[in-house]
């Protein structure tokens, strides 16, 4: 996912947000089935369906921790 004009990113439906710098980016990988991510002015949400699994991953290669 590119994405050059937001600042923070939540990931859905665990509710945590996470600061993202702009141009930076993310890995994001869904267990089960496939969720969706949705682009706003200020900020990304990834959804993961009720009773997936969702993991992600910085630019750096260190996981995001969502509970």
């Amino acid at each position: 996912m590119l994405w050059r004009s937001g600042n923070f990113l939540m990931l859905e439906p665990v509710a945590e947000e996470f600061a993202i710098p702009a141009g930076d980016h993310i890995v994001v990988e869904w267990i089960g089935e496939m969720g969706e991510i949705s682009l706003e002015s200020d900020h990304a949400v990834i959804h993961s369906p009720m009773g997936g699994d969702i993991r992600a991953w910085d630019s750096n290669g260190v996981e995001i921790r969502i509970w």
